[in-house]
């Protein structure tokens, strides 16, 4: 038990840096902001996705509540934490128990098959309570406080909220552990993860739609939930587990102790089965998967001289490098590339569902008056910028260089070239989502080309300082120590960080072209003041990240 409780301990500090913040706060104090500071910006990104949360849950439960089913704020809740954690834990418990670096370096360790499963396990089921607390406190609390619930009804919810990623993460587990054992995922592992990710994005943006559906106000919420007689029925039938849990916390005496013993017992017995299944089949999947083929191309000695005999400048030859080994990690192009052209996309979903919403149909067919069109530009000149300021290729440039970073200290290029390259690689990377911002606007709002021309000029302006301050924050502080690419960008706080201070900068250009309008300005001049403002924070940023280049860069160690 011992061995087992360590390798626990150990997997937990690997996967939090728990030594790295020991030793930062015991003898780094000059560093001790620095952990606090990220943990603010976490909380300050994510409030307002918790509060539009919070209030759709609370128009939930008023719904339940004039139908006297208030727990239906509970199992929907249930339901979508549970079905959020199934569907991203199979990549995520891939990717942890068969693709991560240190995978077989733990297999020589004196633990059985199953140890090693649920070490792994138990450091995804703490990863995704980040996921599951945020969707179920906000319910627990609004149902507790709304039907005034007693100390037990408190105690349950807090036994529950521990337990409820294990049936979904289990499930999960065992779908994977079983699949490798039949099928070399391994050779089809890049594949897998881009269809994988693009399924997971296309899902979400249903469910945007769909929510678009929900009405707002109560006597809406009230037909809503009246139109809907079977839907509990429905939850029960195909999410038994999200029933039970919202029975065993909502309902009292017997029948409520009952369906609160029924989701711990079919929980620990889904645990211990999978651990079981794995310590038979682990380790033959797990070589089974180390087994690769080997391709062999012969050059010629013509296609030798020509490659050898080609010279181009550090940083494009740089830049091109950086792009490859974006292109061929799957996480990172799911993250980088997709990420940068989600937004647009999201707008073409809501215009094709224009047809579905009376009210959406009939915004459509205001955009295309002359006079509003100056407006619709300068808000696809928003969606460009915003798209841009969340591109993470940026904020994790250096993150993923991972423990190859003595490679960069090594080559005879120096630290402004090697950042200009990372520049220039995440500033494609946002033009992207800047040009496909531009497609949309042409081809379905059908916006007049030259203000599609103008508002693309601006965007790619804007573009430059989003790219170049979220290059810096990584160039302050890279996360290089990381066992899976997933760690390297998901998992790294200079994304976050890199958000906010992009939303702080999008603020500031939003102030200026507001203000250029409460003047009694052109659009145009609202253009202009956000191309001039863009331009010198551009210079500015770049400033700042050539001078500090050569001294972090000689501080940096994996």
């Amino acid at each position: 038990m011992k061995p087992f409780l360590s390798f626990i301990k150990m997997q937990l500090n690997v996967n939090y840096s728990i030594s790295a913040l020991k030793y930062r706060f015991t003898r780094e104090k000059k560093k001790r902001w620095e952990p606090i500071l990220i943990g603010m910006v976490i909380v300050v990104s994510l409030l307002p996705l918790l509060a539009l949360y919070t209030a759709l849950m609370l128009s939930v439960f008023s719904g339940g509540l004039m139908m006297g089913q208030p727990e239906m704020v509970l199992a929907t809740a249930f339901v979508m934490a549970q079905l959020v954690i199934l569907i991203f834990g199979i990549l995520y418990i891939m990717g942890t128990f068969y693709f991560s670096k240190d995978i077989m370096s733990v297999v020589p360790l004196p633990l059985k098959p199953y140890e090693i499963i649920g070490g792994k396990f138990i450091v995804v089921l703490v990863n995704e309570y980040l996921t599951s607390i945020p969707l179920l406190l906000p319910p627990i609390i609004i149902f507790g406080v709304g039907t005034s619930q007693g100390v037990l009804y408190w105690l349950k919810s807090l036994i529950i909220m521990v337990i409820a990623p294990v049936i979904p993460l289990a499930i999960a587990s065992l779908l994977v552990i079983l699949l490798m054992r039949v099928v070399n995922i391994a050779r089809y592992k890049d594949l897998l993860v881009i269809v994988g990710g693009i399924v997971l994005i296309f899902a979400s943006f249903m469910v945007s739609a769909l929510m678009q559906n929900i009405p707002e106000n109560t006597k809406d919420i009230e037909q809503f939930f009246a139109s809907q007689t079977s839907l509990v029925d429905m939850i029960g039938s195909r999410f038994p587990p999200a029933i039970w849990a919202a029975k065993g916390l909502s309902g009292g005496g017997l029948s409520g102790a009952e369906y609160f013993l029924l989701f711990l017992g079919v929980s620990a017995v889904l645990l211990v089965f999978m651990l079981w299944v794995a310590n038979q089949v682990f380790y033959k999947a797990l070589l089974a998967g180390q087994e690769v083929s080997r391709k062999r191309k012969v050059l010629t000695g013509t296609q030798i001289d020509k490659r050898l005999g080609r010279g181009t400048s550090p940083v494009l030859a740089l830049l091109k490098r950086e792009w490859k080994l974006m292109i061929r990690t799957p996480l990172y192009v799911l993250n980088g590339l997709v990420g940068s052209i989600a937004g647009p996309l999201m707008v073409a979903v809501l215009y094709f569902m224009r047809g579905s919403d009376p009210e959406l149909a009939m915004m459509a067919e205001s955009l295309k008056d002359p006079e509003v069109v100056p407006y619709v530009a300068l808000g696809c000149l928003g969606l460009m910028l915003f798209t841009a300021g969340m591109n993470l290729v940026a904020s994790t440039a250096l993150s993923r260089e991972g423990k190859t970073i003595w490679v960069a200290k090594m080559i005879p290029v120096t630290a402004r070239q090697q950042v200009d390259a990372k520049f220039l690689c995440s500033y494609f990377v946002s033009a992207i989502g800047v040009l496909m911002t531009t497609l949309i606007m042409v081809v379905l709002l059908k916006l007049p080309i030259l203000w599609a021309i103008g508002a693309t000029i601006v965007g790619l302006i804007g573009s430059v300082p989003l790219a170049a301050l979220n290059l810096l924050i990584d160039v302050f502080h890279p996360k290089l120590v990381w066992n899976s690419e997933q760690e390297a960008m998901k998992q790294n706080m200079n994304g976050g960080i890199g958000m906010l201070i992009s939303f702080i900068v999008l603020l500031i250009m939003a102030a200026v072209a507001f203000g250029a309008l409460l003047l009694g300005l052109p659009v145009t001049a609202a253009f202009a003041a956000v191309a001039v403002v863009s331009a010198i924070l551009a210079a500015v940023s770049l400033f700042a990240l050539h001078a500090v280049a050569e001294k972090k860069y000689r501080e940096m160690e994996a």
